[in-house]
């Protein structure tokens, strides 16, 4: 059931990236339409996250009550028929009315995926099972670009996102019918959670726990990283168009070999820290400096491109970069769910709607940049580029000074943790 569970977590996340990166890959014929600015172009790609950090962590909460197979079904409806909507989009101001339901209902779901994930695998494997839930993100965003670009161009914009709605309803039928809430094993454990700390929770020390030097450099790591999650999203595939002068069809090539060979390096070095975790049980070796080298490393590849214009450089260190620095999405959660078990998904939720606030501010501030620089968009991409690299550079090292987690924060870890087995599930 496990692996159920997860396949499916992982198609969601799909049809959630897609859902975000097609206004990217739509952006030519949606500018062309609409006659829009690079200015308001940055306006429709923040106006995604201007709720997104909030309904993150209500829906996120939400589901430590209800459950998350009921939340995600919800969602994931309201997905199908906004998408659907697009076919009535006129003007603008609809557009980005559009964009701003979306990203409230789309919020939710990574951090109650990740929190979903979190309890159906044992900790040997969380880093990979989050890994593959965040591999679904980058799948969504790049892999299958080129089937949206070729739907774009045959179709139309509106009908590649229709479609993309009709996907979020087959979901929602194979996740209500094929799996469970909980495993059987911590079933009654859930329960206990539900009855005993669910129904309170102390502001004043839940405040000082998100101070903590652990949760507060993981949230701005993320953060850091998420600047360049949208970047890829909204603005690789003009970018590749415009700087790097490829066609369309090059773009969304190239676009789909940046998100393969990007999943391949960030599920590797989540398998590395399982792996070291595993031998050593140390959350600061195994986790902490393997992620933050990454970030590091990543961060460098990402500023190259400014220095070395050849379109194979590009790509590659584009998948360099992305692959390294997105190491810390799927450890991240792993090290917020461990500073209060019993509260997963509110964890995992205040981490990714801190970080999404950077979807609010990367768009508007590369359109600003890039229409500072005149006529030279070259110059403008290079800025922001470097920008960017800059940030990750430095909360990839303040995340490994600062983040120090404990073995177990949780008030409720089931003491058979790290044996723990759903076979009988």
């Amino acid at each position: 059931m496990r692996w159920v569970v997860l396949i499916l977590l992982f198609f969601g996340a799909v049809i959630n990236f897609a859902d975000k990166s097609i206004v990217g890959l739509a952006a030519v014929p949606i500018m062309k339409e609409f006659d829009l600015t690079y200015a308001e172009w940055g306006l429709v790609g923040s106006s995604y996250y201007w709720l997104y950090p909030v309904t993150g962590i209500f829906g996120a909460a939400w589901a430590d009550r209800l459950g998350a197979k009921k939340v995600l079904g919800f969602i994931m409806l309201t997905w199908t028929v906004l998408q659907f909507g697009v076919l009535a989009i006129t003007a603008l101001p609809l557009l980005i009315l559009y964009r701003i339901l979306l990203g409230a209902f789309e919020g939710p779901y990574s951090p109650i995926a990740y929190s979903h994930a979190d309890k159906w695998f044992p900790p040997k494997l969380k880093g990979f099972a989050n890994s593959v839930v965040v591999g679904g993100g980058t799948v969504g965003a790049m892999i299958v670009a080129p089937i949206l670009v070729s739907l774009i161009t045959i179709f139309g914009w509106k009908v590649a996102f229709a479609a993309l709605g009709a996907a979020s309803l087959v979901w929602f039928f194979l996740f209500q019918f094929l799996t469970k809430e909980n495993p059987v094993e911590v079933y009654e454990n859930v329960q206990k959670k539900k009855k005993l700390k669910l129904e309170k929770i102390k502001m004043k020390d839940f405040l000082l726990l998100l101070a903590s030097p652990t949760a507060l450099f993981t949230t701005l790591a993320y953060f850091s990283t998420y600047i360049l999650v949208v970047w890829f999203s909204v603005w690789l595939p003009i970018y590749l168009v415009e700087a790097v002068k490829m066609t369309p069809g090059q773009m969304g090539t190239s676009v789909a070999i940046i998100g393969v060979v990007s999943v391949c390096i960030y599920m590797g070095v989540s398998m590395v820290s399982d792996h070291l975790f595993k031998k050593n049980q140390n959350w600061r070796s195994s986790r902490v400096f393997v992620v933050a080298g990454a970030m590091i490393l990543g961060a460098l590849f990402f500023s190259s491109i400014m220095v070395i214009q050849n379109p194979i450089w590009v790509i590659v260190a584009m998948c360099l970069a992305k692959g390294l620095t997105y190491a810390i999405l799927p450890i991240g959660p792993t090290i917020m769910i461990n500073e209060m078990q019993e509260r997963g998904g509110l964890m995992t939720s205040i981490l990714t709607s801190s970080g999404n606030i950077a979807g609010i501010i990367a768009p508007l501030l590369t359109g600003y940049i890039i229409s500072l620089a005149g006529g030279n968009q070259l110059l403008g991409y290079n800025l922001s580029i470097l920008f960017m690299a800059i940030l990750v550079l430095a909360f990839g090292i303040l995340f490994a000074i600062f983040v120090k987690p404990a073995k177990s924060k949780g008030k409720h870890k089931n003491k058979n943790s790290d044996n723990f087995d759903l076979k009988s599930s």
